[in-house]
């Protein structure tokens, strides 16, 4: 299982209670995958819905936000909450093989840009594939609930 706030980290388990996470040499929780300066991930990556098995790689859909120093990106206003993608290689759960450069899903709307979070926010929450479409379900500035649809039949 991939979790993990401000870096992504791994865990398994035998039973599906007790987990157990990665941890590095010294005891440290492993962190697999990190933010990374002028980027949309700036300042937090953290894990959206569960992620899933895809044809190219273990497919993570995550929560980025732009840092409001120095190494944020430029092209998105500080402190904004974004959408991006990462796939695992299923060979070694700990190697990306593709990250997004930039979010898949920003802020643009109305009541994506308003609410407790003024910078921006689009949050994935939920994803659901129904009827040959792919329901990502997303929270907006933490005031409503957004729905993205995509028609891809296999994973977005």
């Amino acid at each position: 299982m991939y979790w993990g706030e401000y870096f992504v980290n791994l865990a398994w388990s035998e039973n599906l209670y007790d987990w157990y996470p990665m941890v590095d040499t010294a005891g440290f929780l492993k962190k697999i995958m990190q933010t990374r300066p002028n980027h949309f991930d700036s300042d937090l990556d953290e894990c959206g819905p569960p992620a899933l098995m895809t044809d190219r790689g273990i497919m993570l859909i995550y929560n980025g936000k732009n840092a409001n120093g120095k190494d944020a990106d430029l092209s998105l206003p500080r402190g904004t909450y974004s959408i991006g993608r990462v796939f695992f290689d299923p060979k070694d759960l700990i190697t990306i093989l593709i990250r997004s450069d930039e979010p898949f899903l920003k802020p643009t709307l109305p009541h994506e840009i308003s609410g407790q979070y003024t910078a921006g926010t689009t949050f994935a929450e939920g994803l659901v594939y129904y009827k040959e479409k792919w329901f990502l379900y997303y929270g907006t500035a933490d005031s409503f609930v957004g729905v993205a649809v995509s028609q891809f039949k296999s994973a977005p």
